[in-house]
Parts: C-alpha cells; structure tokens; sequence
C-alpha cells in the first residue's frame, strides 16, 4: 500500500511540475537530515513526445 501511494504521489508530482514548466528530466540527488536517514539519488529519464502509459521505475 505504501509503495502504491509513493507511486501516485511521485506520478502527480512529476506531471505537475512538467506542466508548470519544470525541467524533470535529469539526476536529482536528496540529502537528507539526520544522518541516519540515506541520501537518494534519482533519475529521470523522458522517453517520448507522446504519453507513456504506464510509469516505469529504475530499481537499479
């Protein structure tokens, strides 16, 4: 369920900030604070003009 939620929630985020005018496409690294927490690197990759219809997620 939580994974499913994420999902939504990165989808809707990276739609509207696309359509805001964003530049989403590219390597975006998080730090994060304490320490004990990781730090995350994420990639995103456009892959065509034209709507894909499903999200596709790197496990790399």
């Amino acid at each position: 369920m939580a994974t499913a939620t994420f999902e939504r929630e990165l989808e809707t985020l990276v739609l509207e900030a696309f359509a805001k005018g964003a530049r989403v496409d590219g390597t975006w690294e998080i730090e994060s604070e304490p320490s004990t927490v990781p730090n995350w690197t994420i990639e995103i990759h456009r892959h065509s003009e034209q709507a894909i219809d499903e999200t596709i997620f790197n496990d790399d």
